[in-house]
């Protein structure tokens, strides 16, 4: 497309461009190259300016955050069939117990269960075997009541929720002189269970007794609440649709509410959790102090803007983030196609359980993908990886899983925004990562981003001493 320069810039001007005087003031010799054109001066001008206006709204799009409305939900839901009745205002005590037959069924149904031979040369699969085969064996030789025992050391209650008794352990050290008692809500993720804060759970709730010392005046001890997700181990599971990440919201601060906590800080992880938290946070910034996060993460389509910024951190190197190729390549991100059928398969079969499990604990503990050979009994005992797999199977829990965790791609609430003061915690091997610049786009208010030295998104059974003291600083500094 061509110009003409009397059309952009005064006459005057454009016949000065090319005079001796321009030459002259900008030092040219006295033998002056050609003459440059009116048009042709023009058109240099326009894409100058073309280029500038460019560089403007590159800059301006890549610093825009949107603001985005709170997602909306129901207030009020019930999960059983027949007539709706009023929740029974108890608290319950509760112990897990586990009919003995049961174990023995799974025992005898796993014996009949053979792990598969790897072809010969390929080395993950025979990697794999081998571990398949050392776990089976310490499934087999497993005592349930030696771990049921310990399961319940940790007081746990029921309340009935919408219709659900949902199951929740709560612990905390009594009250004294110059202590000061917070409350504190985990939410696990999956494949997880509030079984996975055993060993964060004393530091918490006791931290002198490990050597903690938090609190500027008095010393900070945390009223430890960890709910089973509805649906989840031994929360009762819904015989409706609909259980979508909004409604289990509004079911854990319904429980908040009725143990008169209506003030908390939230600590949210192992991915599905720590998107609950965040919905929780944007849809109760009243009732929540503070969010702590582990490995949250922004996907790409989370705005217009946030695409843009991975695909500028992707074409400069994005480091240790998430590119766009690993989100839409990577298996980490990948939805399951048929997650009944898999539910069906899993239920019925406690090697496939085992090993479906496994697999999604692989893939969120050691996030380098090329590495065929190192296995998770490298980062966990094969004791702690048994006792989930139990708890998993026994409850029944990955169907129910399976479906709560399809519904929540198809529900407009991954755009939620939190205000209210953040923390986030990153691991080495997280499968994913996002960077501030696009977790900003999240969350408006982070006031503390932290590394820690190992784990991935089961880091609490690994290293149990650093986010502990991690959700200790946080707490610290926000409560002054």
């Amino acid at each position: 497309m061509r110009f003409k320069a009397n059309r952009y810039l005064p006459k005057i001007f454009t016949a000065q461009l090319g005079s001796a005087v321009v030459r002259q003031t900008l030092g040219c010799s006295a033998v002056a190259p050609p003459f440059l054109s009116d048009e042709t001066m023009v058109n240099h001008l326009f894409h100058a300016f073309l280029a500038s206006a460019i560089g403007l709204l590159f800059f301006a799009f890549q610093n825009y955050v949107p603001n985005y409305p709170v997602h909306q939900v129901d207030k009020d839901g019930f999960w059983k069939t027949g007539e709706i009745y009023k929740d029974d205002d108890q608290i319950k005590p509760f112990s897990i117990d586990i009919d003995q037959k049961r174990i023995e069924n799974f025992k005898t149904k796993l014996k009949s269960e053979i792990v598969p031979k790897a072809l010969i040369g390929d080395v993950g699969a025979e990697s794999n075997e081998k571990f398949l085969t050392s776990l089976r064996k310490v499934m087999l030789d497993f005592d349930w009541a030696q771990h049921q025992h310990f399961l319940n050391t940790f007081k746990q209650y029921t309340r009935e929720i919408e219709g659900l008794k949902i199951h929740f352990a709560r612990v905390s050290t009594p009250t004294g002189k110059n202590k000061r008692l917070v409350p504190l809500l985990i939410l696990h993720g999956f494949p997880g269970s509030f079984w996975d804060f055993f060993k964060v759970i004393p530091i918490l709730s006791n931290p002198s007794r490990h050597g903690f010392d938090f609190g500027l005046t008095d010393s900070i001890h945390f009223d430890v609440i960890i709910p089973s997700l509805p649906g989840f181990l031994f929360s009762e599971k819904p015989e409706l649709v609909g259980l979508d990440p909004g409604a289990i919201v509004r079911i854990i601060t319904k429980l908040l509410e009725r143990l008169d906590v209506y003030k908390y800080y939230v600590h949210g992880c192992q991915g599905f959790g720590a998107d609950l938290a965040a919905l929780l946070a944007s849809q109760h910034p009243s009732n929540v102090l503070g969010l702590h996060l582990s490995d949250p993460f922004v996907p790409p389509t989370f705005s217009t803007s946030t695409f843009f910024k991975y695909a500028v951190e992707g074409f400069f190197d994005a480091g240790n983030n998430t590119s766009i190729t690993e989100y839409f390549n990577s298996r980490p991100f990948a939805r399951e196609r048929n997650p009944t059928a898999l539910g069906i398969f899993a239920q019925n079969s406690p090697l496939g359980t085992a090993a479906y499990l496994m697999e999604l604990w692989r893939q969120y503990s050691i996030r380098n993908s090329e590495d065929v050979v190192t296995q998770l009994n490298e980062r966990f005992t094969l004791d702690e990886l048994a006792t989930e797999i139990y708890l998993q199977w026994l409850t029944e829990t990955v169907p129910i899983a399976l479906t709560v965790l399809d519904k929540a791609y198809n529900v407009d609430s991954s755009c939620s925004q939190v205000k209210v003061p953040t923390a986030v915690v990153y691991t080495p091997e997280s499968p994913w990562r996002s960077s501030w610049e696009v977790l900003a786009h999240k969350f408006f208010n982070i006031t503390r981003f932290t590394e820690l030295p190992k784990g991935g998104l089961f880091h609490h059974l690994q290293d149990a001493h650093k986010i502990a003291a991690d959700i200790f600083g946080f707490v610290e500094i926000e409560l002054g």
